[in-house]
């Protein structure tokens, strides 16, 4: 698997551009705040990314199922950079808000891109494997971006960002260089279409299940963008390095053991992954909830992420064989899009429930997770009992093939 050029080449455009993700978000509340901007500014900020990168995903998506997956991914890599060098210039703090909606919308062109070109390019009965070596190069861009960005935050906060714009350069040369689309190359002479699909292949009882999944989990992502820094920090009394290390303590086991998730889920039924490890992080939600100090938080992180890694690999290998070839990047858009849903909700509601009383949104967030775990996984039990979707529990089997396409 490790011989698989392109997957490598994603993999590591991925962790280029995810270190640059990762030095920047220990600090970027706390930059922000120093510039002036108010906790509403900031909750805005917020709800502009995730409201933004919502609203592009499946325009992202339609548009590499028609003209390939490289081309999105450099354009919002360039994109990218040239947004956070503009952190820098800002003098209104209500300019934050203006720059997180068009940072959302250049984030939407990498994920569901890159994951569609690691299906494009590896078998289905590899795709467990794929996925898991994929998530360690994720993972490892949030060991090192922190790490990288709490040490730059000691000087001051603008080398932070001068550092995340030459990280997302760097990802880009690597994607420029070394990713092969081979579904570009597939495509027919001249051809600048995209099939059109009906809903039933985007809508399917496979992808359903994981829809529900992603929404429940990103419920998290609403809760660290608007929250985490700052219940750490006011609530719990972090440093801005203990806030750094608890990143990078997720990510680590998560970076170590998601290439074993990724074999487990090729080997074992998913659906019985998905529940026995996603369930598994209800109660490390609920035990955030309990904490009155940031240091087991840090240990906490640790669990967690190595619990992570055992959880997401069978989704992401469940969501590609439940794909038509030709419409990958559109179901991706929209599992990302349902997911940024879930954040939405969350970066919304848990901070009414913060003010409230701060041990409050991590207990609903851990019930509201594993509610999207039960529903959503038992939709994917389903989906394997009836033979619909290749994988672990009926042997190797084709990838699911395109309808005639329609052009």
């Amino acid at each position: 698997m490790l011989r698989n050029r392109t997957l490598l080449a994603v993999s590591f455009a991925v962790f280029a551009t995810y270190v640059g993700v990762g030095m920047v978000v220990p600090v970027r509340v706390l930059y922000v705040h120093e510039q002036g901007a108010s906790l509403a500014i900031i909750g805005a900020m917020a709800s502009a990314f995730l409201v933004s990168n919502f609203l592009f995903q499946y325009p992202v998506g339609w548009v590499a199922d028609r003209w390939g997956r490289k081309r999105i991914m450099i354009i919002g890599l360039v994109s990218q950079a040239v947004i956070t060098a503009a952190y820098l210039l800002v003098i209104d703090p209500a300019v934050f808000v203006v720059l997180r909606f068009l940072e959302g919308m250049a984030s939407a062109t990498m994920l569901s891109p890159a994951r569609a070109l690691i299906a494009d390019n590896v078998p289905t009965e590899k795709q467990g494997e794929a996925y898991g070596i994929f998530g360690a190069f994720f993972s490892a861009g949030f060991v090192v971006g922190p790490a990288i960005g709490s040490l730059l935050a000691t000087l001051n906060y603008e080398s932070v960002f001068i550092g995340a714009v030459v990280a997302r350069l760097a990802a880009t040369v690597i994607a420029g260089l070394a990713i092969r689309d081979a579904y570009r190359r597939a495509l027919p002479a001249g051809s600048e279409h995209a099939r059109r699909v009906p809903s039933r292949e985007l809508f399917s009882l496979p992808l359903i299940g994981a829809y529900i999944l992603v929404f429940g989990d990103y419920l998290y992502i609403g809760f660290d963008q608007t929250l985490f820094s700052l219940w750490m920090h006011d609530k719990l009394g972090a440093t801005i390095g203990i806030i750094g290390l608890a990143y990078i303590a997720f990510s680590i086991p998560n970076t170590l053991l998601s290439p074993i998730g990724g074999r487990l889920a090729d080997r074992l039924r998913r659906s019985r992954m998905i529940f026995i490890f996603g369930g598994a992080q209800v109660p490390i939600y609920i035990m955030y909830g309990l904490l009155s100090s940031a240091w087991p938080v840090v240990a906490l992180s640790a669990i967690h992420g190595a619990v992570y890694a055992l959880t997401q690999p069978p989704v992401d290998a469940h969501l590609a064989a439940s794909s038509v070839t030709d419409a990958r990047a559109r179901v991706q858009s929209i599992y990302s899009s349902i997911g940024l849903a879930g954040a939405f909700a969350g970066a919304n509601g848990l901070p009414f429930l913060y003010g409230l009383d701060y041990h409050i949104p991590l207990f609903i967030l851990g019930l509201a997770f594993g509610v999207c775990v039960l529903v959503g996984g038992l939709l994917i039990r389903a989906s394997e009992a009836r033979r619909l979707i290749p994988g672990p529990h009926m042997g190797a089997q084709p990838a699911p093939k395109p309808t005639q396409a329609t052009y």
